[in-house]
Formats: structure tokens, sequence, C-alpha cells
């Protein structure tokens, strides 16, 4: 995982020097949100808070994980851990650590994660460096959001990242690394201090080993499990299910190939899109073509439920040289219209609307834009598109078309992470 940052890091300026297409329609909105947009800088990465308006900069933001209600970000700064009113930018508290601990990432693109769904629980993250490309220990703290307590310290031996922590904070799920191809789900009883002796098991086949890089996740509105995208570099893209009740997993094998299979890096496009309610996932590629619906099962045992192909959107060929890779790390752009009929996602060229009745497109716009992120405004009727070399376009969610295009925040571009009403 280590190896994919620094790729992504290193192809990051060819990815920014890439142009993006015209855009046509008018250059004023008429919509009143703050829009914000997580950036590198060679400086530092941060979040800024835009005006779709003004299309100005209103602040800037320490980059960090967001609580659910978006009352608090939480962010390290040596081994300082802060929380930061994204309201106002101003600090509440802050927590010394025990140690130069991190932030775990959500996506492969780098964006911070770590908390439980309903943002009570904190892991942060730090590893001993091997002669070995594995590391040889790994430390983690779970902390609770009130800052009330001192932090639980865990500690192995071995290579385990962060994967998810329930909503009580007693089950710490972790990705142990058994070679650098191959990995398992394991499970931290956090109350006990110890690691479950079993294996989380995929309950669909029974087996335990996985192979593959997770992309993106996005858990259930109840907490109660995660859905994460994953890419094998000779296999089929699978949805892993991962129930935070107990050390049961599902794995939902999706059509396609292995990433390596088209070498234009289209096998990195894959996205999810949940509904509100929770009991559908949409999980699409739009650069192969390919939708599916899963079922997450009322049962707590999700299952495929249909796919379908709908054309490739947008040309592979000359999108996808040396910076292939980078073209599939942004972040999840997919996006589930708030009555769950219709999906926004990102093509190897622009973004495609899909009626999910039929699974059939309907509507294709920014032709010519390679866009990294997606983001929904709280009414659902304004979708937000961030290109690769960081401009902005504000399009309808019912007319599939573009509003008014403008300048992002300075640096890298990396997600549109959040669309907030302005204060009356």
């Amino acid at each position: 995982m280590k190896s994919m940052r620094r790729l992504l890091a290193a192809v990051g300026l060819a990815v920014v020097a890439a142009g993006c297409g015209g855009v046509t329609g008018p250059q004023a909105s008429s919509r009143d949100f703050k829009l914000y947009e997580a950036a590198s800088t060679q400086s530092a990465q941060l979040v800024a808070v835009i005006d779709s308006r003004s299309h100005a900069i209103e602040r800037r933001l320490p980059f960090g994980t967001p609580s659910p209600d978006w009352q608090h970000l939480y962010s390290v700064s040596s081994n300082l851990l802060m929380d930061t009113d994204p309201a106002g930018g101003a600090t509440l508290k802050t927590l010394k650590l025990p140690g130069d601990y991190r932030l775990p990432p959500a996506t492969i693109s780098g964006l911070p994660g770590g908390l439980s769904q309903n943002g009570q629980w904190l892991v942060l993250e730090r590893f001993e460096p091997a002669s070995t490309s594995l590391p040889s220990a790994s430390h983690m703290v779970v902390v609770g959001t009130s800052f009330a307590r001192q932090p639980v310290r865990i500690d192995l031996t071995g290579f385990f990242e962060f994967d998810a922590i329930s909503n009580d904070g007693q089950r710490l799920y972790l990705i142990e690394h058994v070679s650098p191809t191959i990995y398992r789900v394991r499970m931290f009883n956090v109350g006990a201090g110890q690691l479950d002796p079993s294996i989380v098991f995929d309950k669909s086949d029974g087996s335990q080993a996985m192979a593959g890089l997770r992309l993106s996740g996005v858990a259930s509105p109840d907490g109660h499990s995660l859905y994460s995208m994953y890419v094998r570099d000779q296999a089929g893209p699978f949805v892993h299910a991962l129930s935070l009740d107990g050390p049961i997993a599902f794995c939902i094998d999706l059509p396609g190939s292995g990433y390596n299979h088209s070498g234009d890096g289209s096998g990195f496009h894959w996205s999810l899109a949940l509904s509100a309610g929770g009991s559908r996932l949409y999980a699409v590629n739009a650069a192969t073509g390919i939708v599916s619906e899963i079922d997450t099962g009322s049962d707590a045992s999700p299952k495929l439920l249909r796919s379908a192909h709908i054309g490739a959107i947008g040309p592979t060929s000359g999108l996808f040289a040396q910076d292939a890779y980078a073209k599939g790390f942004g972040a999840n752009p997919a996006v589930l219209s708030p009555d769950g009929r219709t999906l926004v996602t990102a093509g190897a060229s622009g973004v495609v609307w899909i009626d999910t009745a039929t699974l059939h497109a309907r509507g294709h716009a920014l032709t010519g834009w390679r866009v990294w992120s997606l983001a929904l405004s709280p009414d659902g009727m304004t979708v937000y598109a961030l290109s690769d070399a960081g401009k902005i376009a504000e399009l309808s969610m019912a007319a599939a078309q573009v509003a008014v295009s403008f300048e992002g925040a300075a640096g890298q571009p990396m997600a549109l992470i959040r669309v907030e009403a302005a204060a009356p």
C-alpha cells in the first residue's frame, strides 16, 4: 500500500498537467453552497472551503477525518491529535498521543479515515520499519472522541492495518498482511486487549485469505457493515462486505477482469454508492461500462442482483500512459440521488447518468474532463465534479447539464468531501 502511495505522489504532477475539455453553459451559479475540497500542495495537505457563487476560498482547514455530523474535524500535527470546528476553524480540543501516530487512509488516494460510523471512536496507527518489504510491528491507539480518557494502546507483531471499528469501540477490524500480496481480516477485542485467534472468513465460500487493492469503502447507515471495493491484477473485482458485529464477511464477485488485463488503467475506475436506507449498493465502472446492483440483505447476507453493460464512457486510449494507476485513485466518483433513481458516476472522461430502474445510461456531460471526484448537494439537486486538473463543475442532477465551471483550490486535487448549504 505504501508503494502505491509513493506511485501516486510521483505521477501527481503529470495528472495535474493533463488538460480539461471546455464546458459550455452560463458562468454564474444560482445555488448557494460551501464546497469542501481536499487538496495537496508542495508544503501541506489541507481542506479548502469554497463558496459556490463567488468561487472564493473562504477558509482553510486541517487535512483530517470529519465526524459523520461534520461538527468535528480530526487531524494530527506531530504527536498532537486536534479536534477542529469545521464551521469556523477553531480548535475545540487537543490530545497528546503516545508517539508518532497517523490517521489511517480510507481510500487508496490517501483520504484519511479511522472513525466508527457513530463518530464516537477514532483509531490511529504507526508501523515499525523492517529490512523486509513489510513492517515488523504495528501500533494503534483507540481514542474516544470526547478525549475524556487516555487512548487504548495496541501493539502487534507483524503488519496490521486499520479496516474498521464497531460503534461500541470494542471490535477493531484489521488487515493482516501475510505477504506483500496476500492478506486476511482479523478482529481485535479492545476490551480484552486480545487479537481473536480466528480469522474473519468469507461466509459465501469459507475462504480466509484475500488478494487485491482496496480502492474505497462505504459504511451502512446503522454502522453494522462496511462495504469495500477491491480490484485484482489477474482476477475480477469484488465487493468485500464486512460485518462489524462479528468475525464474518462476504465477498461479492463482480463482472470484469483484472486491472492488468486492459493495460489502460480502466480497471481502477470502480466506485461504490449506497442508497439512503442502505438496502441497495451500486458498484460501477463507467470506464469499462459495467454497473452492478447488490442487495445488502435484511438477513445480513448480501447478494448480487443484476449487472448491465452501459458501454464504456469516454475513450481510454491516450488517457492512461505512465500515470495509468493514478486515474483510478480518485475519491470514489459516484453519487446516488436521494430517491435512489439516478446514479451519477465518472467515466474515463466525463460524467454519466444511469437510470437505476433499467441500469441504462440516460445522459453524459463534461466530455473531455477526467473527473477525480463527485459530491452531491444536501437537497440532491446539484452534482459537483472535480477534475484531475483542479477545475470544479456544477451540474444539474435532473437535466444532466453543466451550469458553471471554475477553478478549485490550488495544488493537487484529492476530493470534494462535502457540499454544505450556506448559512441563511
